[in-house]
């Protein structure tokens, strides 16, 4: 899937039950997205609700590598939308580093 620079891409955060983790994860994406002169509209879903709607609204879905593993593990395996997987929701390198390696090179001209 390619993504073209300079339009404002659509980022689904999904969690494992509470909002809480998914407002985290928001934030944590919108702030790392900016820093690299990434446009987003970010929205969070909990695991449990994602269905093909939803993974056809976004561009990409950033979640925990366990719900990565265990409850997108066919969305994952389908690469019909890209899924950043964080080992530790909690690191800002870690979003920084997995936008660089995974993100940026689904960008187009």
């Amino acid at each position: 899937m390619a993504l073209k620079k300079g339009t404002t891409i659509k980022v689904l955060a999904v969690c494992g039950a509470g909002m809480g983790t998914c407002a985290f994860i928001k934030t944590n994406v919108q702030n790392a997205l900016k820093q690299h002169g990434i446009q987003a509209i970010v929205d969070v879903e909990v695991a449990a609700n994602i269905n093909n709607t939803t993974i056809h609204r976004c561009d990409v879905i950033f979640t925990s590598k366990n719900i990565a593993e265990g409850k997108l593990a066919k969305v994952v395996a389908s690469g019909e939308v890209p899924v950043i997987a964080l080992l530790n929701i909690m690191s800002k390198q870690e979003y920084k580093e997995k936008i660089e390696k995974d993100l940026l090179p689904l960008f187009t001209e």
